[in-house]
């Protein structure tokens, strides 16, 4: 039977390691939870025949896939001290059923709260937490559900949080930049018809001028103005809205909103940042999976679960390394998707003939975090030239037609008043 070297805390919080012999991981981490331990490295040991043991293939299948892949009803800022706190109670040696019920007192946000109650409910009952988490497919995304899934299999939970809090950290300045964007690009649309008949409504109320005081000016003005909104401006504030609702519920569409956001729209800095953090995640499993000696083709399944953006996550999975003897290595995983530039490959190629392959993969890790920082740093930089942009273009539009509405209506309006 295979030997696995755990580190744990125990029911105390003090930090205890040593071996254990079970079937694969997941056994070994119940039989820790049996001593009142709870797993934070676990770690195969190599036999005498110095090949390293590696976990069956997985007999348990995931439930189908429900719900969104990358979206979610709670705000990153929620979802992050909802994590953190539940890393903070995990690594204090918490059991996992303790834990969800604690949070469900703890946390203000509803959805979240009734959600840790029904998992502490399931935790108590022996399901697994990814299991539990998929139950609430508005809350926990495809890619949070992967991610725990596969650090339950290769027991890194805590160091897997460590990762989705930082992504959940970075998201949220990301989303606050974008809402901006969004909040321009409405009020561009909403004001554009409006300052741009304006002109063409001065035209014409100067032309239903037949004399008066101040106040009647003002509201022959705003008669005319009023006119030629409701003929030439409500209509396009309405195909204007009714675009951006298109665009709308074109993004919200998963396979096509994870193209879009890896695209960037024109945003490069931002496709960079999905890029990065996506490949990270993935990297950061199959390191880890690799460590704990599950086979190669079954840590790439997990990995690539655990990619935030769809559209990359999509090309991983249909990458088939194959099983049993026949199965090939990962460093073909990252060749065949196309994802990772030939140097790369390479580097991970020769982790897999020296037997390092986990400090490869970690190396590579480490510099894909630090394209995603910088990426990130840069975001809001592109984002206020973007609104700039967004900015002028409606003002120079809204210009032109309050120029051509007015004098191209000008004359036939100076002529009527006179009486010419």
């Amino acid at each position: 039977m295979p030997t696995y070297r755990y580190q744990a805390v125990d029911s105390g919080g003090r930090s205890v390691s040593g071996e254990i012999h079970a079937a694969d991981v997941r056994q070994a981490q119940q039989l820790l939870q049996q001593q009142g331990l709870t797993a934070t490295h676990l770690n195969a040991v190599a036999q005498a025949s110095h090949a390293s043991v590696a976990p069956p293939p997985m007999t348990h299948t995931p439930p189908p896939a429900v719900g969104s892949w990358e979206r979610s009803r709670v705000a990153p800022h929620a979802m992050a001290l909802w994590l953190i706190q539940l890393r903070s109670m995990l690594k204090a040696g918490m059991s996992p059923a303790q834990v969800f019920q604690t949070l469900s007192q703890r946390t203000t946000h509803g959805g979240l709260r009734r959600a840790s109650e029904r998992i502490a409910h399931d935790a108590a009952q022996g399901v697994a937490l990814a299991d539990a988490l998929a139950k609430f497919p508005d809350l926990f995304p495809q890619f949070l559900v992967g991610a725990f899934r596969a650090a339950a299999y290769g027991g890194y939970l805590p160091e897997m949080l460590d990762r989705l809090i930082a992504y959940y950290e970075q998201w949220r300045t990301v989303r606050r930049w974008s809402l901006l964007t969004h909040g321009c690009l409405w009020h561009a649309a909403l004001l554009l018809p409006l300052v741009g008949v304006f002109g063409l409504g001065l035209a014409w109320s100067l032309r239903a001028f037949t004399g008066g005081d101040t106040t009647d000016a003002l509201r022959v003005i705003a008669g005319g103005v009023g006119q030629a909104y409701l003929r030439y401006g409500l209509p396009a504030t309405l195909l204007l809205t009714a675009l951006m609702l298109l665009g709308y519920l074109l993004s919200g569409l998963d396979r096509l909103s994870a193209r879009l956001r890896l695209s960037g729209l024109g945003l490069f800095n931002y496709s960079h940042w999905i890029r990065a953090q996506s490949l990270e995640q993935y990297l950061f499993h199959l390191a880890r999976l690799t460590q704990a000696g599950v086979a190669p083709a079954t840590a790439h399944r997990l990995a690539a679960g655990t990619v935030p953006n769809r559209a990359l996550a999509e090309t991983l999975l249909a990458v088939d390394l194959g099983r049993a003897e026949s199965a090939a290595h990962l460093d073909h995983a990252l060749e065949r998707s196309g994802l990772f530039p030939i140097e790369e490959v390479m580097l991970a190629r020769t982790g897999v003939q020296t037997g390092e392959l986990p400090q490869v993969l970690q190396t590579l890790t480490a510099w894909y975090n630090q394209y995603a920082v910088e990426s990130q740093r840069q975001l809001p930089r592109a984002f206020f030239r973007l609104m700039v942009l967004i900015s002028l273009i409606a003002t120079g539009i809204a210009l032109i037609s309050l120029a051509a509405g007015y004098y191209r209506n000008l004359i036939p309006a100076v002529e009527q008043w006179m009486g010419g």
